[in-house]
């Protein structure tokens, strides 16, 4: 896999704008010490070396960021509010609609990402917009939180919600799936973190929560049913149960519920 120059630019910016461009300077030259990659002239279209790109961006978060989740989640809100505001990409904003963005966001993955057998996939609920990628060669937190985060940011240009980004599946693994949605403050549009302290609920069923889960994976009540064994009606009141015992109103609510809980895989 290779990585596009693209992104070693709109590093230089963001630190650049942030810490002078003399920080940037000392930086780029300590790494192009120990990866000779980076002693090439780099344009946007040059293509880096996976393993070069990675340490490069390991130092990048020691030295000017903090090396956590949120910290990549953040930087990756930045650099894309660069490339699609004021950088290279804002030609891609131009004339599109919601529905037309979701369509382009796994071309934004394709655009960094080069000569790999990594993809994205991306669709648009009623609610919310559910983003895949898969087969990623080896995890780093470049590849998820960054990645994540940077999703989010497109979609929160596009439109007046904060977008909140929730872990459906996987996660720290090569593949993964997570949910945009809209966020009401400002603590919902952060990651979903398991280990936060969750209001109780009435206790569910297995069969409600059963339910739960099939609707959380996208399947009608119809599908619920026959996969229960039970009516499209009864997996309907099941359902209508279980969001009044856990407090939410639909189908993007529940699914939230369930990934803070880490229900969602596994059943």
């Amino acid at each position: 896999m290779n990585v596009a120059g693209l992104s070693i630019l709109t590093r230089k910016t963001l630190v650049t704008r942030r810490f002078g461009g003399d920080a940037w300077r000392d930086f780029f030259r300590d790494v192009a010490r120990t990866h000779p990659c980076f002693r090439s002239l780099i344009s946007a279209e040059t293509l880096v070396p996976l393993t070069a790109y990675l340490a490069f961006h390991d130092e990048l978060m020691r030295r000017f960021f903090k090396n956590d989740e949120r910290s990549y989640m953040q930087l990756g809100r930045d650099s894309c509010r660069w490339a699609l505001g004021e950088g290279p990409l804002k030609t891609l904003r131009e004339g599109k609609d919601l529905a037309s963005i979701v369509a382009l966001l796994p071309a934004f993955h394709s655009t960094y990402l080069r000569d790999t057998t990594t993809w994205a996939e991306a669709s648009l609920q009623e609610t919310s917009v559910e983003f895949n990628v898969f087969e990623v060669p080896v995890w780093h937190p470049y590849f998820e939180y960054f990645i994540v985060g940077y999703i989010a940011e497109i979609l929160e240009m596009f439109c007046a919600n904060p977008i909140r980004a929730v872990l459906l599946q996987g996660g720290k693994t090569n593949s993964y799936r997570y949910l945009l949605h809209g966020a009401a403050n400002e603590e919902e549009a952060a990651p979903v973190r398991r280990q936060r302290q969750l209001p109780e609920v009435k206790p569910l069923s297995t069969r409600e929560l059963d339910a739960l889960v099939l609707a959380a994976q996208g399947k009608t009540n119809q599908a619920i049913g026959a996969s229960l064994g039970i009516s499209p009606k009864t997996a309907q009141h099941h359902l209508a149960h279980s969001y009044r015992k856990i407090g939410v109103s639909n189908r993007v609510g529940a699914t939230v519920w369930l990934a803070e809980r880490g229900l969602l895989g596994g059943r």
